[in-house]
């Protein structure tokens, strides 16, 4: 006879892990929401460095405006952000993030070490949190800006961190989640350094020709067309790849639409379709296209959830 057990509330340590499989499933995911809070924050450089994947070791690095001291305990809190306060807002979302989960969630299953100084403040703060609970907040030198650094990602659940890929898996899906963010945000110097070693370091001049060379490489831009549209409200603008560099899969297609990188299946098959008479059969169309049109027009709700880091092939 199976035992009855009473309904009891859980522990709110339980509670943030179990968001945090939600939230954050590998390095990259986490690292892409640290990046878009600094994005979110203004930061016009934002700096990223992994070690093992990032499952030993990542740290965000920005330029924004800060967090006060006074809300540096609320920042670990879930559902708390400065991006959304109303339920009217989120028919018209401006900002990457407004969940108020990822530094939360991260800090429930890794050894968290933030940093920052906001613009008003004099000094700078440093918050120590690890497994959700905070271990101490005390003063620290900083620049104006937010450091993040976490260590040991899912220490604590064990048995997540058994389904990641190899170090050398998860440092490729790291770097292409950047390769995204770069070509999201061109206006942004971002930097990535894997092991020691610098990957893409994007100039930040809001010029998407020079962000596409500076992580693709000169004889790659060749091969590509520039672009530029607009219908109904809405506009286009990038570079599209065809003929001999079509490739294999659809790993290669960067969609932006108002500087959210997202994955859907009607933009790809919309560029299969423009592009069918110049890619033969069995190859898919390369591109980097930004869409822009009302944000009251997109539900980003459903967005969130199709942003997945993949593997691209190179372009030859």
């Amino acid at each position: 006879m199976q035992t009855r057990h009473a309904i009891r509330p859980l522990d709110p340590q339980v509670i943030g892990q179990i968001a945090a499989g939600e939230v954050v499933e590998r390095p990259a995911l986490a690292v892409k929401e640290l990046v878009e809070n600094s994005i979110d924050a203004g930061a016009t450089a934002v700096s990223v460095e992994i070690r093992d994947g990032g499952l030993s070791y990542f740290r965000v690095t920005d330029n924004g405006c800060g967090i006060v001291r006074g809300e540096i305990r609320m920042a670990f809190a879930r559902h708390a952000t400065s991006k959304l306060r109303t339920a009217e807002e989120l028919r018209a979302i401006h900002t990457l993030g407004f969940r108020g989960e990822a530094l939360a969630s991260i800090a429930a299953v890794a050894h968290v070490e933030l940093t920052t100084r906001a613009a008003q403040e004099e000094s700078g703060v440093k918050a120590v949190v690890r497994g959700g609970v905070i271990e101490s907040i005390q003063d620290a030198p900083s620049p104006e800006g937010t450091s993040v650094t976490v260590r040991d990602l899912f220490f604590n659940t064990p048995a997540r961190r058994k389904f990641l890929k190899k170090p050398a898996t998860e440092a490729g899906l790291v770097s292409d989640m950047m390769l995204r963010l770069i070509l999201a945000r061109p206006d942004i110097a971002f930097r990535l350094v894997s092991g020691g070693k610098t990957v893409y370091h994007s100039p930040g001049n809001n010029n998407l020709r020079d962000a596409l060379l500076s992580v693709l490489g000169t004889s790659a831009m060749d091969a590509l067309t520039e672009v530029r549209g607009s219908a109904a409200g809405c506009a286009i603008y990038g570079f599209v790849g065809v003929g001999d560099t079509a490739r294999s899969s659809r790993a290669m297609q960067t969609f932006i639409l108002n500087g959210r990188y997202v994955k859907n299946a009607f933009l790809s098959q919309a560029l299969d379709e423009g592009c069918r008479e110049r890619v033969m059969i069995g190859k898919y169309p390369v591109c980097a296209l930004h869409l822009t049109m009302p944000f009251e027009a997109v539900d980003v709700l459903s967005l969130i959830h199709i942003s997945e880091p993949t593997r691209p092939e190179p372009i030859s």
